[in-house]
């Protein structure tokens, strides 16, 4: 099914400033943008929460657009970005509940945290200092600092693709490792049989 592309003339009129032209411009392609994160995101992400980023990115962005023929293919372009992105928060979260990766960023406990986290956290910490230092390196980048493989590739002066395998190995060696330690720690936490 075909959907109407918004009025063409939205575009230019963002570009010039016109007050009120990027209000128009988000609002008349909140439906493309909501329904390309739904279906490209699928039933593990929030499409609404992503389509909401995908437009907060455009509207920051949109001096980055040279020609108004390129919109359409620039803005589904940040989708695949903020999709992207989210996979990656969603991969953390699947491998350690009860923390995210914004509280990884957090500098002191407090006491709004709750004790799950802190031994989510604890725990996490845990598998990266096991990790080899190339593989730590790579998982935080990507990971907790959502860098982008190119972004990584370029801060470690390594190859994209070395990017990519050692990211792979780091997320196959912390899920095993996460699952070990945790284990091992639910075993320790159970009351010993009397004998």
């Amino acid at each position: 099914m075909a959907h109407a592309i918004p009025d063409p003339s939205l575009v230019p009129r963002a570009l010039a400033g016109e007050h009120g032209a990027l209000d128009a411009l988000a609002e008349a392609w909140l439906p493309h943008v909501y329904r390309w994160c739904h279906r490209l995101g699928g039933p593990s992400l929030d499409a609404e929460d992503a389509a909401h980023e995908s437009l907060i990115i455009m509207c920051r962005r949109i001096d980055a657009v040279h020609s108004p023929a390129v919109f359409q293919s620039w803005l589904f372009n940040i989708c695949r970005k903020v999709i992207a992105n989210q996979r990656k928060r969603a991969w953390f979260k699947r491998w350690v509940p009860g923390a995210s990766v914004r509280e990884q960023e957090c500098a002191g406990w407090g006491p709004d945290r709750s004790l799950e986290a802190r031994r989510a956290a604890v725990v996490v910490w845990k598998v990266l200092d096991g990790l080899p230092q190339t593989q730590r390196e790579v998982l935080v980048l990507v990971e907790l600092e959502e860098r982008t493989n190119a972004e990584t590739a370029e801060l470690l002066d390594i190859p994209t693709g070395t990017v990519k395998s050692r990211l792979r190995a780091a997320r196959e060696a912390f899920k095993r490792d996460l699952q070990r330690i945790s284990q091992s720690e639910s075993a320790a936490a159970r009351p010993a049989k009397a004998s």
